[in-house]
């Protein structure tokens, strides 16, 4: 314990500090788990780059897109990442599934699924947990002006203006708003809630915590053999001037039979007293 103010002050903003430092660590770390993941996979191309597998919904709109499109991310992801040849396998696969069979390997993670929404939807309501619900990521594959409402009328149809019109008046009275949440499964909502699981620190949270920890220990347990060796090194080191000072005391009193015969010693040097 040191025994001057200032040590002992130094020693008490010490310990300060740390309990400082070990509950700004603590509470960055309950800040880090119910913190929103951040979402890096915006657009085409960065799920391209993404290590996650692919797969899209075994419909013939989809199949019909790849043979028409001109737009290269899309021809990329399907030559590269839906049908492709395997050198490992040795064989062509594709990874068009079932709406029911992408969604759940979604579920299990680490998997990318293009489906449509009006099919999606009610999956994902049914089966997916909350947590699930608000970790999902929506792009867009098709491009916005493939997903527009169009009538196919012959050319130079008289009838292709009334159809026009008709259309427009329908979104803008919203009758095809209306039809689409008739018939279309309302996009599940994210109710972010405090669960148990969320609040479970796993070890790559706290190993540096541990490691500093064991550093210390082993850094305290070196000081404390270099603090013990000193110390004996400076007792042998006194024992040894102790008795050659009781030596010189004796060949002293063989000459001078006059000193007291019980000189006091204080490590250092032999005094007399009278």
């Amino acid at each position: 314990m040191p025994h001057l103010s200032s040590g002992r002050c130094t020693s008490f903003f010490i310990l300060l500090f740390g309990y400082l430092m070990y509950q700004y660590y603590s509470a960055s770390i309950v800040g880090t788990l119910l913190m929103e993941q951040p979402k890096s996979i915006k657009t085409l191309r960065n799920l391209i780059d993404s290590r996650l597998t692919l797969g899209i919904e075994d419909i013939p709109y989809s199949r019909d897109y790849f043979v028409r499109t001109t737009d290269a991310d899309s021809l990329e992801l399907h030559r590269t990442r839906i049908e492709y040849y395997e050198p490992k396998t040795g064989r062509n696969e594709s990874n068009f599934l079932a709406a029911a069979d992408g969604l759940q390997l979604v579920r299990e993670g680490g998997y990318a699924f293009h489906v449509a929404i009006s099919a999606a939807y009610r999956i994902i309501r049914l089966t997916f947990s909350e947590r699930e619900i608000c970790e999902l990521s929506e792009i867009d594959m098709f491009p916005v002006w493939s997903q527009w409402m169009v009538a196919i009328v012959q050319k130079n149809s008289p009838y292709r203006d009334v159809i026009t019109y008709g259309l427009r008046r329908l979104n803008e009275a919203g009758l095809m708003q209306r039809q689409r949440h008739v018939w279309q499964e309302a996009k599940p909502k994210c109710v972010r809630q405090i669960a148990p699981t969320d609040l479970i620190v796993d070890l790559d949270a706290v190993v540096s915590a541990f490691v500093l920890l064991c550093g210390g220990i082993c850094l305290s347990v070196c000081v404390l053999f270099v603090e013990i060796l000193c110390h004996r090194i400076e007792r042998r080191r006194h024992g040894c001037h102790r008795r050659e000072l009781w030596r010189n005391h004796f060949v002293m009193m063989t000459k001078h039979p006059s000193l007291p015969a019980q000189p006091r010693c204080d490590g250092t040097e032999l005094f007399y007293v009278e």
